[in-house]
């Protein structure tokens, strides 16, 4: 590929240097990914318990980094685009487990994982052309019930807690999911019109 084109070109400012990696909100975010990869692995390892106490302490990093990045102004491109992939990867994974243990329908991982798939396709698209697409409170909204949606399936399935508690909170854990699911989609659709130019 020649240097002159798309695909060759580097922008002096999309540098990333080692330095970015090691502030305190991208390091929890990387810890958000590695600590909901160790809970799924340890589901499977037969250790349901300590699953739902590692994940939730790790999808709790969620609300600090942004915290964090805005109080220490450690704001970055690179923070927010490392926030979004550790959001997609955790829910991703998370979800697949809670869809094997039963505690889901497949269908509201295959609505996700399409809807990423989206949302990613125009955010690069918008990138090849110097447009940025913001995060938006409708997602950020939408990734805070899911991840909580997550953890009351996470009890009723994992936790030894009484069938009646188990059977409260699984349909609400559902209808919480199936809610978060809208506001995701509907996120999408917002970042879609920006990117049309038919939104701020």
């Amino acid at each position: 590929m020649a240097p002159g084109t798309a695909s060759a070109r580097v922008r002096s400012g999309a540098t990333i240097r080692i330095a970015d990696f090691t502030t305190l909100p991208n390091l929890l975010s990387l810890t958000r990914i590695a600590g909901v990869a160790a809970a799924v692995l340890l589901y499977f390892a037969g250790h349901p318990r300590v699953t739902v106490i590692l994940g939730t302490a790790a999808c709790l990093t969620d609300h600090l980094d942004g915290y964090l990045a805005r109080r220490l102004s450690q704001e970055t491109m690179l923070g927010e685009m490392l926030d979004q992939a550790a959001d997609s990867f955790t829910i991703a994974i998370a979800m697949a487990m809670l869809v094997i243990a039963g505690g889901f329908p497949f269908v509201f991982l295959l609505i996700f994982l399409l809807r990423e798939f989206w949302v990613a396709t125009i955010r690069r698209y918008a990138a090849l052309g110097d447009v940025e697409i913001p995060s938006h409170i409708s997602g950020k909204l939408a990734t805070a019930v899911i991840y909580w949606a997550m953890l009351l399936m996470g009890i009723a399935l994992m936790l030894d807690v009484p069938e009646a508690i188990a059977a409260f909170l699984r349909p609400l854990a559902g209808f919480g999911m199936a809610v978060g699911l809208a506001l995701s989609c509907l996120a999408g659709v917002r970042y879609t019109l920006v990117l049309a130019g038919k939104a701020q």
